[in-house]
């Protein structure tokens, strides 16, 4: 016999509007949800926040240092010209720590976006939420981008609020705002690898949490995708040579960093065109498989 609790419903008593953004909704009521469970955001972003306090202090010390090198009244000569070389040097290791940070450091995101964007499709289908949510007036569309801008969230916390923090730092510290004026284009470079990483990773973490019905399964394959590849890249590169590192995403990553930051070094050696083919064909058939499941899970519900 079935019983129907009563206790679990309550009467709705908020006004009722339409939300001009229809994706909107579901991205703020996932992020809440994710939210209220306190341990794994500390565990998550621990790392990160403790790599932004460290890099923020170097680049503090680094501009600390350069305001000591010429003070007012200086004299002149080669003493002046030394100084002067001293602080160009010390602004380029600046540049360079920066960008640094960005491109080793953002490792360290795939913990979150697997925690946070496996989840999002795999929970709804074993509960069958998706039932519901096509039943109101909510496209495939808007249901993906709600799910899709959760895991860019999460994700940009690890890796985008990092990097502009350390920018800021470095705004701030500089002498005469040079940093603001002279290497804004750091802080552009920031935003747009950011960007790559975020829609990289959030692709996938939707793709395998829309083939597995468990977060533990799509976890699984989620870091399947990425470090599968980065061992066979490692193994065929000491047969064949550095471009087998191409069939690995992280490295692909890396690659575009270097490209995006112009760091004057070609480590791991993959062609830039190469690079930004393979993550665009990894982006590409994530989206296929997720709009291939939402098809299907929209006839379902």
């Amino acid at each position: 016999m079935a019983i129907t609790r009563l206790e679990v419903y309550r009467r709705f008593t908020g006004p009722r509007r339409r939300h001009p953004l229809r994706f909107w909704p579901i991205t703020a009521a996932n992020v809440r949800a994710a939210s209220k469970r306190k341990l794994p955001l500390l565990l998550l972003y621990a790392i990160p926040a403790i790599g932004t306090a460290i890099f923020s202090f170097f680049v503090y010390a680094k501009f600390a240092a350069e305001a000591r090198l010429l003070p007012d009244g200086a004299g002149g000569g080669l003493a002046l010209v030394d100084m002067l070389a001293q602080r160009a040097l010390q602004r380029l290791e600046v540049r360079n720590n920066i960008a640094e940070f960005n491109s080793y450091s953002q490792t360290f995101a795939l913990l979150p976006a697997a925690w946070f964007g496996s989840a999002l499709f795999a929970a709804d289908i074993r509960a069958g939420a998706h039932q519901l949510y096509f039943c109101r007036p909510i496209t495939r569309l808007d249901y993906f981008l709600g799910k899709f801008l959760t895991a860019a969230f999460f994700t940009a916390c690890a890796v985008l609020v990092p990097g502009l923090v350390i920018c800021a730092v470095a705004a701030f510290n500089s002498p005469d705002w040079y940093f603001l004026l002279e290497e804004w284009d750091v802080i552009v470079d920031t935003v747009l690898y950011s960007l790559v990483w975020i829609v990289v990773t959030s692709s996938v973490a939707l793709a395998v949490s829309s083939l597995a019905a468990r977060r533990s399964f799509a976890i699984v394959g989620f870091f399947a995708v990425f470090f599968i590849p980065h061992a066979m890249g490692r193994v065929l590169r000491s047969l064949e040579g550095y471009d087998f590192f191409a069939i690995s995403p992280i490295y692909d990553l890396r690659q575009v960093a270097i490209e995006i930051f112009d760091l004057g070094h070609s480590w791991p050696g993959i062609p830039a065109a190469t690079a930004w083919s393979v993550l665009a064909g990894t982006v590409a058939a994530s989206l296929l498989v997720v709009a291939l499941r939402l098809r299907r899970l929209e006839a379902v519900g």
